[in-house]
């Protein structure tokens, strides 16, 4: 394209005019002509007059977006009628037709620069064009000052879904490739896949050859190891939750509301896999989203075998700001992998993951598009706050509910406050684009992807805050389903904490030592809390059994014990009054029944985590899938919990 174009600036309000007057006068010219064109563009074109493409154009300057965005994602004209005639006025052909892209190219460069060879095409090559944004408002101005970019070139016009589409087909797989090898190409020692190298073998057989040696050679030893592998990282856990929860009383800072043409380019990312039930309550609550809609972008990743969601998805009528992305057949089968897909093809400044089952406050992305505006750049992520809708389905999504409360309206509001690192929770994380991609994206390999994410983030230096805006979510409702899911979550804890502990000591040093130690600490006490923490219920009984002094042998051990058995009680009455706090704010009841439920909620979450390091030995990256759409009963909506 010609250089021309850098100087035109979009304030330059009278080349907008007579853009838009030239390009109204077409539309009007254009709907005269019924034999050239369908039935179906002659209504909507014809009633493309001046008066409509000039407000258009205002509105869109007005609200910090362009031309054909507004146009389209406003519904004032399709994007297959709008790019016809887009190449009327240019005097270019126009193809609606998939093309074939030639062997031999980047899929990504195409993607992101919007134009393609095109051989064979009357005789020779031509380039096709999909031009959005600044470029094709930049064309049709210089057009209307009788500029001729592309004057002696062949140049086919094509609308972008169909440029994308055409891409897709020769590319997909490559670019999907490509995404998801971001991490392995410039940070392996960040990703799970290859966790257990041969120095990592030898060094873990090397580690348990010394602990079986040291128990022989000193017997104490084993109770010694086995203190200290209770009290790390019990002991600091505790203190940094105590001290969350004393800054969680505070308030949050208020950020005001910015205009709308302010407003970043948002893209929503939601990945779905066999969820065909309830795509048609997805479509319903994403386009509840208060957002401008020439400026939201979303994107609802699908996987190729997924024919029934497919399906699904071809039957709702989409507002033109929806796109569904198929992501193409490959390993791991993982939500993270679809997510890097995802952000290859987003075009928004600022990102968001939700999931099928979410129903986000309408306004959140408003507020989170706020906080960024008026935060340090060192802000990575907000959080937005998660709650159960179904908690009264049965005991164990009412258990599921009150520790969301616990963790969403008790504990990470105060760790925000504190700026500890911030274990994310699977939706509802708003990025800049930048700081995504700076971070390298996701990790396809790890099955608990946002933990693994939030303390990468801390890891490069980026704060993460709790937002006071909520999406509410599904919990399971049997146990079968929620054991499967906290297998997941476990088992990615235990990628998270391998990962971030092989990093190497250069790496580690430019990390201060604090955020060191709270990053040690908060990737390993989940682990080790639901693996050990249940046997320190046989420590009172080892103190007071008559046959005690077969294993208490000196004062030193009854100390030790008796020290661990008091940081067990101090740990549970905490994480009690953790839930009880963000159960009152949340508006929960919290009853006598409901405590005794969570001393057996936190029993088998012992049986998922011992199962979880089993998988993580044998199956790694095998992604139990939770199923959503089952939900009986609503807070919101229904009967109340």
């Amino acid at each position: 394209m010609n250089k021309n174009l850098t100087d035109f600036h979009p304030n330059n309000r009278w080349l907008q005019q007579l853009a838009s007057a030239q390009m109204a006068a077409f539309f009007a010219a254009y709907a005269q002509q019924p034999a050239t064109i369908e039935q179906k563009d002659q209504a909507q074109i014809g009633s493309a007059t001046k008066a409509l493409v000039s407000e258009a154009w205002q509105n869109a300057a007005a609200t910090g977006t362009t031309l054909d965005r507004y146009l389209v994602h406003n519904h004032l004209v399709d994007a297959d009628t709008l790019y016809h005639a887009f190449a009327r006025v240019l005097d270019l052909p126009f193809i609606r037709d998939e093309f074939n892209v030639p062997d031999g190219l980047d899929g990504l460069s195409l993607l992101k620069s919007g134009h393609c060879p095109l051989p064979d095409y009357g005789g020779g090559v031509a380039y096709v064009i999909a031009p959005t944004g600044r470029i094709f408002e930049g064309l049709l101005q210089a057009n209307a000052l009788g500029i001729r970019i592309f004057e002696g070139a062949k140049i086919v016009v094509t609308t972008p879904q169909n440029f994308a589409q055409s891409v897709d087909c020769r590319y997909g797989s490559n670019i999907a490739h490509q995404a998801n090898r971001r991490i392995a190409a410039v940070a392996p020692w960040l990703s799970a896949e290859k966790l257990f190298g041969r120095t990592s073998m030898v060094s873990f057989v090397a580690l348990v050859s010394l602990f079986g040696l040291a128990v022989i050679a000193i017997p104490d030893a084993w109770n010694l190891i086995a203190f200290g592998l209770m009290l790390f990282p019990s002991l600091p856990s505790v203190q940094f939750k105590a001290l969350a929860m004393i800054a969680s009383t505070g308030s949050e800072r208020a950020h005001s509301a910015i205009s709308d043409r302010d407003l970043p380019t948002y893209s929503v990312l939601v990945p779905i896999y066999r969820e065909a039930r309830i795509v048609r309550h997805l479509i319903k609550r994403l386009k509840r989203i208060d957002y401008p809609r020439a400026k939201l972008d979303i994107k609802i990743l699908v996987e190729a075998d997924d024919v029934e969601t497919r399906k699904a998805l071809e039957n709702e009528a989409m507002p033109p700001f929806f796109e569904v992305i198929v992501c193409p057949l490959g390993k791991p089968r993982t939500k993270p992998r679809a997510l890097n897909i995802g952000l290859t093809y987003a075009r928004g400044e600022c990102i968001v993951v939700y999931d099928a089952e979410d129903e986000p406050d309408p306004d959140q992305l408003r507020k989170a598009a706020a906080h960024f505006a008026q935060a340090d750049p060192k802000l990575g992520c907000i959080q937005a706050r998660l709650a159960i809708d179904n908690a009264a389905d049965s005991w164990i999504a009412r258990m599921f509910a009150l520790e969301y409360a616990g963790l969403f309206d008790g504990l990470l509001p105060g760790m925000s406050v504190t700026r500890q690192p911030i274990p994310l929770g699977g939706t509802s994380n708003h990025f800049r684009r930048a700081t995504l991609e700076n971070c390298l994206g996701w990790d396809a390999w790890n099955v608990t992807e946002d933990a693994d994410l939030g303390l990468r983030l801390a890891c490069l230096g980026y704060d993460c805050i709790v937002m006071e805006s909520t999406t509410w979510e599904e919990a399971p409702i049997n146990f079968t389903a929620w054991f499967n899911q906290r297998t997941r979550w476990l088992k990615g804890w235990m990628q998270t904490a391998c990962v971030l502990m092989r990093c190497s000591p250069s790496r580690r040093n430019r990390i201060p030592a604090l955020k060191q130690f709270e990053i040690a600490v908060i990737s390993t006490s989940s682990v080790i809390s639901a693996l050990f923490h249940p046997l320190l219920l046989l420590v009172p009984g080892l103190l007071l059994a008559p046959s005690s002094e077969m294993v208490i042998r000196s004062t030193l051990h009854l100390t030790l014990w008796s020290f661990v058995g008091l940081i067990f009680v101090v740990s549970g009455l905490l994480s009690l009054a953790i839930v009880s706090v963000g159960a009152y704010r949340r508006g929960f009841r919290l009853r006598l029944s409901d405590i005794l439920f969570l001393f057996f909620y936190s029993l088998i979450k012992t049986l998922a985590a011992w199962r979880a390091l089993v998988e993580f030995i044998v199956a790694p990256t095998h992604w139990h899938k939770t199923e959503h759409g089952l939900a009986r009963t609503s807070r919101r909506y229904g009967k109340q919990a």
